[in-house]
């Protein structure tokens, strides 16, 4: 497994309709890839397009993993876990990043154990209307 980064404009992975309804719209996808404070990635395991990450800044050194998803034709392999921790040795060498937030949709185990498995911690429970989300919290400065 190889798995590396290159820079995005716009999401091209098939996602299944689980992981279409924890994400946000196509279009909102491509119109926050053309912000200034956001990068996004497509993720490839050796020369497969295999995933997707989008980040917001939101501080000098602050980043919000605003949209994270592997492939729905590579699930079940690893490549979420080798690919967010790849992520997040970019973020913190690349960006000099020291925090990461990012949400999941209540009842989204897989989001959540995910999130927990590369040290994420949750850190506030969201209730609106139609919407439950967890915030979650990782400090890079815990991580190697």
């Amino acid at each position: 497994m190889s798995i590396k980064f290159m820079r995005s404009n716009e999401i091209k992975i098939s996602l299944n309709k689980e992981q279409i309804d924890q994400i946000f719209s196509l279009e909102k996808i491509k119109n926050g890839c053309k912000q200034e404070n956001v990068i996004a990635y497509d993720i490839f395991n050796d020369d497969e397009l295999v995933g997707f990450a989008m980040l917001r800044q939101f501080s000098s050194k602050g980043w919000f993993l605003w949209n994270y998803a592997i492939d729905k034709n590579f699930q079940g392999l690893g490549l979420g876990y080798s690919g967010l921790k790849l992520l997040l040795k970019i973020m913190k060498e690349d960006y000099q990043a020291s925090v990461i937030t990012t949400t999941y949709r209540y009842g989204n185990e897989i989001a959540k154990n995910l999130y927990q498995k590369v040290g994420f911690s949750e850190v506030n429970n969201v209730e609106e209307s139609g919407c439950h989300e967890v915030d979650m919290l990782l400090e890079l400065k815990k991580i190697g």
